[in-house]
């Protein structure tokens, strides 16, 4: 898991009194909200749409990230955002990439 590198690295350089440059420590948070997983519908759906928000930094993982937003935004109650992932997952480019079950047509 990236969280096992990245967050011994982070506190290493606090500890030795190395400033984390904003973007590195903003990357670190997408990452973490990305690979964590949680409970709780709604922060986890929260941190979904974070990362969702910030797709193009996943490029491979694009669509396992929108089916789970998606997904997680609807157990949660967030049916405006789940909406916006949905019709954004079923875009030609991203269709053609879902696997059969998530994403056939009505």
């Amino acid at each position: 898991m990236p969280m096992t590198f990245f967050l011994p690295c982070v506190q290493e350089l606090k500890q030795n009194g190395i400033s984390i440059p904003y973007e590195m420590y903003a990357n670190l948070m997408l990452l973490h909200n990305y690979t964590l997983e949680e409970g709780d519908h709604v922060k986890g759906a929260r941190m979904l749409i974070r990362v969702a928000n910030n797709i193009s930094k996943f490029p491979s993982h694009i669509v396992p990230i929108l089916t789970s937003t998606v997904i997680e935004c609807h157990r949660a109650g967030l049916r405006h955002a789940a909406y916006k992932y949905a019709t954004t997952l079923m875009n030609p480019e991203y269709r053609k990439k879902c696997g059969s079950k998530i994403c056939e047509k009505d």
